[in-house]
């Protein structure tokens, strides 16, 4: 049930009614209801699955809570951290890593058998309640929160179908509080939430979608196409990535908004970061702080005798999860080094370029590191768009040595360019202060979102795919 198809709003209209016409007290039974109906319409053999998770970890969260034995409570640890890896490792990565270590034989000379593959589908939304609910685990062992007692709310802060396929990936801190209020009906979660969904669909349909049409066009054949296509298609992949899970992130926090609940922020405005380490603070924020607070800080402080090296052991062992996080490919695990290197130059660079920064005009030094962190992140994506290592060396190549024109759709490409000029207009205006879609005139508001949905009714792709990061 795609958040950008006519059906998931036939979904959520009738919910939406239901939930606030039922007394208070029986509303998160309901949404915990309609959230295992939303992911059995999705992938009905995975509801055991996602039910069986949720029974263990909360009867390991109880444990642990109650557990004053610090071995016991971390025998409870280790077991949640095996249930739930080991799920994530069988469903998402046992084929990559069989795949591998055959290899491996093979290298060294040792005849096989037939590689023994698994045919399973990877569950939906897997990658994210499974660190969700591994953060929660390991807040409750340090203490930062109680263990929930009410296996329905537990239910729900795993299940809640907002954030059940793409995130953000909740903390236990922030989320599970607000299952505990009342919420009444209140008509501003309305309007806010309505825009931000509006702006969702905007992203994904009229930016994502429609660069998608040109992407799928030139990199199907990289090797036919010109130097600047590539490049301009390299570009161009920047903003649909970003605009589709961003796209995506608006429409699960505007749908959570209507049922009165707020979801953490996922994108701060992306594409303006000075550097790469400014780039992974607003980029995806609830995967890159769950993965700073649960795997680098305690990395730099267990090594932390190592000075600058215990940093760059943490980066590196971070961004490879982050990289593998997505996939099951070399090519992920490349694209979290890359950052890694990038953020390790940033390290051992900063009090030179601070120097450098002082000597230059400060609009210039800014607009030219944003520059430069934009070029880095295009660059290191193609590895990420790619199957294979070679793909990305044949398009890194094509751009510099293949001779041509610039391929285009002449509709399609201005609809493209607009869709992007008004993504940047608005994460702008943000710094500016200046706003059309939350102005202080009510004609003005009403004219942006009318004018917002008109263009998204001309330039709108409906036939386009899934959101990008469903496969994750």
């Amino acid at each position: 049930m795609a958040f950008n198809s006519i059906i998931y709003f036939l979904f959520l209209a009738p919910s939406l009614f239901l939930y606030y016409l039922l007394p208070a007290r029986f509303r998160n039974y309901f949404l915990v209801v309609i959230s295992i109906f939303f992911y059995g319409y999705a992938g009905p053999q995975y509801i055991f699955l996602i039910i069986s998770l949720i029974i263990i970890n909360y009867l390991i969260g109880v444990s642990i809570n109650r557990s004053v034995n610090n071995k016991k409570r971390a025998g409870y640890l280790y077991l949640s951290l095996i249930i739930n890896l080991g799920a994530l490792i069988f469903y998402k990565y046992w084929n990559f890593i069989v795949e591998n270590f055959f290899k491996l034989l093979g290298w060294v000379h040792i005849n096989t058998s037939p590689t023994p593959m698994l045919d399973v589908v990877l569950p939906l939304g897997l990658s994210y309640y499974t660190f969700q609910t591994i953060g929660y685990i390991l807040d409750v062992y340090r203490g930062s929160v109680s263990a929930e007692k009410n296996i329905f709310d537990f239910s729900l802060f795993t299940l809640f179908f907002s954030k059940l396929p793409v995130g953000p990936i909740e903390r236990a801190g922030h989320f599970l509080p607000q299952l505990k209020k009342k919420i009444p009906f209140d008509t501003e979660n309305f309007v806010e939430g309505g825009k931000q969904i509006i702006w969702g669909l905007f992203k994904k349909l009229v930016v994502a979608d429609r660069i998608a049409i040109y992407q799928n066009t030139v990199m199907g054949y990289p090797s036919e196409q010109s130097g600047i296509t590539l490049l301009v298609a390299s570009v161009l992949y920047t903003f649909q990535v970003y605009a589709d899970f961003s796209g995506y992130t608006d429409i699960a926090l505007g749908t959570a908004r209507l049922f009165g609940f707020n979801l953490m922020e996922n994108f701060r405005q992306p594409l303006f970061a000075k550097n790469v380490s400014d780039f992974w603070r607003r980029w995806h924020i609830s995967l890159s702080s769950w993965v700073n607070d649960y795997i680098f800080n305690p990395i730099i402080l267990k090594r932390r005798d190592w000075h600058n090296l215990g940093v760059f052991y943490g980066l590196i062992i971070s961004f490879v999860v982050i990289g593998i996080w997505h996939g099951a490919s070399w090519n992920y695990v490349l694209f979290g080094l890359m950052q890694a290197a990038a953020l390790i130059y940033e390290t051992i660079t900063k009090k030179k370029r601070k120097k450098i920064s002082k000597k230059i005009n400060p609009v210039l030094y800014k607009s030219l590191s944003i520059l430069l962190t934009f070029l880095f992140i295009t660059v290191s994506l193609v590895i990420f768009r790619t199957h294979t290592f070679n793909d990305a060396i044949e398009i890194y190549k094509g751009v510099f040595l293949n001779a041509g024109e610039l391929f285009y759709f002449k509709a399609n490409l201005l609809f493209m360019l607009a869709g992007c000029l008004i993504l940047l207009i608005y994460d702008i205006h943000k710094d500016l202060k200046i706003s059309l879609y939350s102005n202080r005139s009510w004609f003005v508001k009403q004219v942006s979102y009318a004018l917002l949905l008109i263009y998204i009714l001309l330039a709108g792709v409906f036939d386009g795919g899934q959101f990008i990061y469903f496969a994750f």
